[in-house]
């Protein structure tokens, strides 16, 4: 009876997996139509581009690299890979509203957005978990001359269901910043 069991539960994990994947790639295949509507013609740094690739440290996982790419002047998606020392990744996308208008810097050498989010985690470590994220952050964007950067700080309860059925919340501080391409 204990062998059933145990092939049932791999075959559950295998379909879990499958699901997640596709539920992955329809939100990447989402995000790719938003992106097509992007305003071309803001930039979030005087010298940088609409995306920034950085590094993020903070749970879940210790570090990892992330991107932010600005749909407009209030939107952007923020995706991320990071990684943990036992070696699992965690992939991460959010999507992020900014508003520039509750602290307003006067000298003019940079903006400080808060901004809150939705997105989620997916992990395909042992045992397998997809998370539901709601980034809550600040960020400082630099807009003096030669300095395309920003950076952050966010906290992030993050709602975890795992494959065993088990579920958990958890709060994550996390710090980065981002190099305008």
């Amino acid at each position: 009876m204990s062998i059933l069991k145990e092939g049932l539960k791999n075959r559950l994990a295998k379909e879990l997996k499958k699901v997640l994947t596709l539920g992955l790639m329809t939100v990447v295949l989402g995000s790719i139509t938003t992106v097509c509507k992007a305003d071309g013609d803001y930039h979030p740094t005087n010298d940088g581009g609409v995306f920034g690739l950085g590094l993020e440290l903070g749970d879940p996982g210790s570090w990892g690299v992330d991107g932010k790419l600005w749909i407009d002047q209030v939107n952007a998606l923020q995706p991320a890979v990071k990684f943990s020392n036992g070696g699992s990744a965690i992939i991460q996308l959010d999507y992020l509203w900014h508003n520039f208008d509750i602290v307003r810097i006067h000298d003019g050498n940079g903006e400080l957005p808060f901004y809150i989010g939705v997105g989620g985690d997916l992990t395909l470590d042992n045992p397998v978990a997809i998370g539901g994220r709601i980034p809550l952050g600040i960020s400082y964007i630099f807009n003096k001359r030669n300095v395309p950067i920003d950076l952050y700080f966010q906290i992030v309860p993050t709602l975890w269901f795992y494959n065993n059925g088990a579920t958990t919340l958890d709060w994550y501080p996390e710090f980065g910043g981002h190099f305008y391409l």
